[in-house]
């Protein structure tokens, strides 16, 4: 019997290398998303740490505090910036999830086949196995009832 190939790998062993294409881009966009979470915390905590700060002077109290505001505007439009490209990055990162699950479903449908036609040849290669082991048994039992009818049939 002729050793087990399965025609569909070089199929498989591709969609398996797409898969982890897609995967390492799911990887990537899950580091840019950490790092959009990393900056509007730090965002945060920056915005935070304007309102604690204490105002030096009484004088320059009110320029102090128009320029604070003015600050914290700006901080604010940036943390809706942030949040907008933090939401696009979700987005992407859904897209990209199902890509991967996709991908991943179509290398273990290639895998459950390759698994039905290995049970297949083993089966296959079984029986012919034991069909060869009958037919030795029954040669070897010819040979002997034959060599037993030669010794019968000799003249002492």
């Amino acid at each position: 019997m002729k050793k087990f190939t399965f025609p569909l790998q070089r199929i498989r062993d591709f969609r398996g290398r797409l898969a982890e294409a897609e995967e390492v881009k799911l990887e990537r966009l899950l580091g840019e998303r950490a790092a959009g979470a990393a900056a509007i915390a730090r965002l945060s905590e920056e915005q935070s740490a304007l309102g604690r700060a204490p105002v030096a002077e009484a004088e320059t109290q009110a320029q102090e505090l128009a320029a604070r505001d003015s600050y914290r505007e700006h901080l604010g439009g940036k943390r809706k910036g942030l949040l907008a490209l933090q939401l696009g990055c979700e987005n992407r990162i859904a897209a990209q999830t199902r890509l991967v699950l996709e991908a991943r479903r179509k290398v273990k449908l290639l895998d459950k086949l390759k698994e039905r036609k290995l049970g297949d040849w083993t089966a296959e290669f079984d029986r012919e196995l034991e069909a060869l082991a009958a037919e030795l048994f029954l040669a070897k039992m010819q040979r002997e009832m034959a060599n037993a009818r030669r010794a019968s049939e000799k003249p002492i």
